[in-house]
Order: C-alpha cells, then sequence, then structure tokens
C-alpha cells in the first residue's frame, strides 16, 4: 500500500474570508465547495500545484490553529510573491538541515511553513 498525498484541513471561522485569503496571498484556486446555505458550515477545497487544503468551518474537523509544511522549488522566490501581496510573514531563513524556511499565517492561526533546499 503506497501513501500518496496528505490534504490537511483548517479549522477557519470564515470559510470565505479564508478562501479569499488563500487566493489572493498565496495563489491557491478552488478546486470544489460544499456551501449548503442557509447559515449551514460551509467547507472548502483549494490546491496549488501538488499541494491541497480543506477550509472548513465545521467544529468537529479539527482544532484552530493547525501547522503543516510544505515542501517547495524556491522558497525565497516564493516568500517574494507572498510578500508582495502584504502577506504577514517571518522571513525566510536556513534551517540546519539545508533548507531555507519561512512562515505565513492565515487569519485564524492556522500556520503553513514553506522550505527548499538552500
Amino acid at each position: 500500500m503506497t501513501l500518496r498525498r496528505v490534504t490537511p484541513t483548517f479549522r477557519v471561522k470564515d470559510a470565505r474570508a479564508s478562501e479569499a485569503f488563500y487566493r489572493d496571498i498565496l495563489g491557491f484556486k478552488t478546486s470544489w465547495e460544499d456551501d449548503p446555505g442557509d447559515g449551514h458550515p460551509i467547507f472548502i477545497e483549494m490546491s496549488r500545484g501538488d499541494v491541497s487544503i480543506h477550509l472548513s468551518e465545521h467544529e468537529g474537523d479539527g482544532p484552530e490553529g493547525v501547522s503543516v509544511y510544505v515542501d517547495v522549488d524556491d522558497a525565497r522566490a516564493l516568500h517574494a510573491e507572498v510578500t508582495g501581496k502584504s502577506a504577514e510573514t517571518d522571513p525566510p531563513e536556513p534551517m540546519p538541515w539545508g533548507h531555507v524556511v519561512f512562515t505565513v499565517t492565515d487569519p485564524d492561526g492556522n500556520v503553513m511553513r514553506f522550505g527548499s533546499p538552500e
């Protein structure tokens, strides 16, 4: 049995605001959504390249403040792209294992760490 990919679920208070953050700041696109309307919780899948995330207003879908690490081709280039869009982020930092890493925190406190070989 081969494991193929993992899709983290980020608990969010306002899925539409989070969708805009991931689209406008990090360049993700909406893959699909479940919006039953009438004030029911919204669930959205977004992706960029081979990376997908779930944004969920459902209370039972995990805690707020999840952290994930994403391997990218060029963390410094992605950081420049993100900071050009006014995102709050840490500067890229060299790590002891030979990667450079930076973080972006979404409006709900979920953290994405992006890293690439130095």
